[in-house]
């Protein structure tokens, strides 16, 4: 190895002593590369397809009540936008409540056979029957024919009124109920005595 004067190390490789050669001597040639644009371009475009792919956003559809503790099930499938109904649990403040929509229709305490024999629950059903004229007010034809109806019920619910609830929604329009529930492979048995 040969021994070189010592002095600045700055402009000793290749690539810069040409730069530094164009300077001095003003050679034809730009200094500066161009930037290839198309393999940004690429990259960018697999960029977005990968996010694109990532971005989930049936996961908003829902929100679930706090004072709803959804049943736990194995079986699944992925709701579509419908009317949500939730029944509430109880708590020192209240029997639960039967919510269309987040908003307050009566509490859980009144729904019984005593008072609503036929089984349809009749606030509910000027809920849902106001609901489904402003339905069919919508242009999508999709959307007009939608008869489901997402229920979410707190797993302490009693199943009487859960039945009463559903026979109320099939009377008015909407046929199809889907229940939301907590995904777990074992389901409500895989984690008895939890609330």
């Amino acid at each position: 190895m040969a021994i070189h004067h010592p002095g600045s190390r700055a402009g000793t490789g290749v690539a810069l002593k040409a730069i530094r050669e164009a300077i001095m001597h003003g050679s034809g040639k730009g200094i500066f590369a161009t930037l290839n644009v198309v393999p940004m371009i690429d990259l960018f475009t697999m960029l977005v397809i990968f996010l694109i792919q990532q971005y989930s956003a049936s996961g908003e559809l829902t929100l679930v009540n706090p004072n709803v503790a959804l049943p736990k099930a194995g079986a699944s499938a992925e709701l579509l936008r419908a009317p949500m109904i939730g029944l509430t649990r109880a708590d020192s403040s209240s029997q639960g409540d039967l919510l269309f929509e987040n908003q307050r229709i009566m509490s859980l305490a009144d729904i019984n056979e005593v008072k609503y024999p036929s089984w349809d629950i009749k606030p509910l059903a000027d809920v849902l029957k106001r609901n489904w004229a402003v339905q069919q007010t919508v242009s999508n034809k999709k959307d007009k024919e939608n008869r489901k109806v997402i229920i979410q019920a707190d797993r302490t619910v009693p199943f009487q009124v859960i039945k009463m609830v559903m026979a109320t929604c099939g009377r008015n329009e909407y046929r199809e109920p889907n229940f939301a529930i907590m995904v777990d492979s074992k389901g409500d048995e895989g984690s008895a005595g939890t609330p």
